[in-house]
């Protein structure tokens, strides 16, 4: 008598943090070219020269000596939370060997004089971004996140926290909060009270990775707590002055008991605009939805004839501190791109020089010089 079975696929060891066809497809492809026996790790945390991956057992890996010598010229192309690496055996010691080509980038633009981008999370489906509603909220910050948020290719969520704390003026804080982010969905929570928390929990499906964004004391760690049930991670006191501790110093990927992976960061109090202007278009779709109905293609937005914004201002359809807040961060970001392309060409011709005296060393060379 012949019995049938079915065999089941067997999950791979690391689907839990993420693991996913494109991840394996890119992997598949370094480790066919490399020379030596690669495995996959997902960034737990990262250090200068080193990093906490997941195997998925955690195990802290140096980096190799290429990977070094990249990070050096530019470190945005150091591993950092959430990325995917192939790391290898080097004796006793486990070493990163290359990151995998991120799906998407949490980056702050770069303010030191290399004006290098910082990569604050890589790999991430959605940006919780976290602000306290006895905070403000503070608009500008509001939209300063989303603009970052949008640019890495991630969905924002924004999470107003210690709702309790804003007692009648909740309404008015998640209305405010609403207006200024338009294509978010925006959620009033408590990590004190639980108010919020079982509607915005299930969007914490297994599998997909979340950053937490916000400043310090906001409430990101308390919230990371109350949504895992558990202590997952230190909380602080707030200052007398209304500003938070920085009771996260490093970045981590915690995994809550339902199977998301959530990176939380230090807080963050400036945020610099990308060069790349999706960001800013994203937020203040509103604005540039204005924009488009300008009768001159050019439209400066101020006292020509036919401005759709303008007439927008003065009908109170758009408010004014919003249009000054979209222009200042427009400019910002073609400022930051054009810094960005000014550190491009100057590496390129440091490169183009540095050839050339290599040129003409060989030349000395063969002139028996």
């Amino acid at each position: 008598m012949s019995t049938s079975r079915t065999d089941t696929p067997t999950a791979h060891p690391l689907t839990g943090l993420g693991w996913n066809p494109r991840v394996e497809h890119a992997f598949d492809s370094l480790s066919h070219a490399s020379g030596h026996a690669l495995y996959p790790a997902r960034v737990s945390s990262s250090r200068r020269g080193g990093a906490l991956v997941r195997l998925p057992g955690e195990a802290h890996a140096d980096y190799a000596p290429a990977l070094t010598r990249a990070a050096r010229e530019d470190p945005s192309t150091a591993p950092c939370a959430g990325d995917w690496v192939a790391v290898r055996r080097s004796g006793d010691t486990w070493l990163v060997e290359a990151v995998l080509e991120r799906s998407t980038s949490l980056v702050r633009q770069g303010v030191a004089k290399d004006s290098h981008d910082q990569v604050l999370a890589a790999n991430v489906d959605a940006v919780l971004v976290c602000e306290a509603a006895d905070q403000g909220p503070n608009v500008g910050r509001l939209e300063r996140f989303l603009s970052l948020a949008w640019a890495c290719g991630a969905t924002p969520v924004v999470a107003v926290t210690k709702s309790e704390l804003a007692g009648d003026r909740l309404p008015e804080v998640l209305e405010l909060v609403r207006t200024v982010a338009a294509g978010a969905d925006v959620y009033g929570v408590s990590a004190h009270t639980g108010d919020g928390l079982a509607e915005l929990a299930p969007r914490f499906l297994p599998g997909t990775s979340w950053v937490l964004l916000g400043t310090s004391g906001a409430g990101k760690s308390s919230l990371v707590n109350s949504l895992a049930g558990q202590s997952l991670m230190d909380t602080g006191e707030i200052r007398q002055d209304k500003r938070g501790r920085h009771t996260t110093t490093h970045r981590q990927l915690l995994e809550l008991p339902g199977g998301a992976l959530v990176l939380d960061i230090p807080g963050v109090r400036r945020i610099d605009v990308p060069g790349d202007p999706e960001g800013v278009d994203r937020t203040f779709a509103d604005v540039g939805e204005l924009a488009g109905r300008c009768r001159f293609r050019d439209c400066s937005h101020g006292s020509e004839p036919g401005c759709a914004i303008t007439a927008a201002v003065d009908e109170g359809e758009l408010d004014s501190e919003r249009l000054a807040r979209w222009n200042r961060l427009r400019r910002e970001a073609e400022w930051n791109s054009a810094r960005g392309d000014q550190r491009v060409r100057a590496e390129r011709k440091q490169r183009w020089k540095a050839a050339e005296r290599e040129a003409r060393a060989n030349a000395r060379l063969k002139r028996g010089r």
